[in-house]
């Protein structure tokens, strides 16, 4: 399987996405990453986002990866209790799951809203 994700933060951005880049390394097979990209927050008033695109291979289905990334978000200091819309240590979401057929497996409707998604997935599709 090829996962490809989005990642975001707003709070230690920089640190935090190293430290992510740096986590996805040990998940994922030829870890590819986007330029990181600086976007205003959106949905509340909050510090500007670094976002970015990441793509890699796993042998994981997508329910025991996607808890690796959220293992991953934990251990960045990720308030789960946070709303939906607001600051982040770190935010990484599966946006696509493609077999080794090429056949689309899962995609998230975050690709066709957000451009903080879909820009910097470009870049590596």
């Amino acid at each position: 399987m090829r996962y490809f994700l989005s990642l975001g933060s707003n709070i230690n951005a920089r640190a935090n996405i190293k430290f992510a880049i740096s986590e996805l390394g040990k998940l994922l097979e030829d870890l590819e990453v986007s330029s990181i990209y600086q976007t205003p927050a959106e949905g509340f008033d909050g510090d500007d986002f670094l976002n970015l695109a990441a793509v890699g291979a796993s042998e994981l289905d997508f329910k025991s990866f996607n808890l690796c990334l959220k293992e991953i978000e934990n251990v960045s200091g990720r308030d789960r209790a946070a709303p939906k819309f607001s600051a982040r240590t770190l935010d990484i979401d599966i946006v696509l799951q493609i077999d080794d057929s090429d056949d689309i497996i899962f995609e998230s409707e975050e690709i066709g809203k957000y451009q903080f998604v879909s820009k910097p997935l470009q870049e590596l599709i």
